[in-house]
C-alpha cells in the first residue's frame, strides 16, 4: 500500500483540455445528464449506475474538485469538503421534498378514493 501521495501536477496541455472541456459543457447541460443518467440508474440500466458510480465515487470528482479549486485559488481539500456537504444538504432537501409530495400524493388518492365510494 502506498503512503501519502500528493496528486502529480497537471501538465498545462493537460489543464488546456479540461478548461476545453469544462467550456463545451456549461454546468446546466452537465446537470442534465447526471439527472438523466440517474434516471436511467433507477430504471436499471447497469451502464448509467456504472457511470454514475465512477463519478460519485471514484478519483474523477476529485480531480475536477482539485482543478475548480485550484483555478479560484482554494484548498483543495477544502473544497472538495464543501462540495461533499453541499450534495448531502442537497440530497436531504430531495428526499424530505420526494416524501412530501408522496404524503400529499397520498392524501389526495385517498380522498378520491373516499369521495368515489358509493354510500
Amino acid at each position: 500500500m502506498k503512503g501519502n501521495r500528493k496528486a502529480k501536477a497537471r501538465r498545462p496541455i493537460e489543464r488546456e483540455y479540461l478548461a476545453t472541456l469544462n467550456a463545451a459543457v456549461p454546468l446546466d447541460t452537465w446537470q442534465a445528464i447526471c439527472t438523466r443518467a440517474a434516471d436511467d440508474a433507477l430504471a436499471g440500466d447497469v451502464k448509467a449506475r456504472d457511470w454514475l458510480s465512477k463519478w460519485l465515487l471514484g478519483l474523477e470528482t476529485r480531480q475536477l474538485t482539485t482543478l475548480a479549486a485550484e483555478e479560484s485559488g482554494a484548498e483543495p481539500t477544502a473544497a472538495a469538503e464543501g462540495e461533499i456537504v453541499a450534495r448531502r444538504q442537497k440530497l436531504d432537501d430531495d428526499t424530505q421534498t420526494a416524501e412530501q409530495n408522496r404524503q400529499l400524493f397520498e392524501s389526495l388518492y385517498s380522498q378520491a378514493s373516499n369521495s368515489a365510494r358509493p354510500n
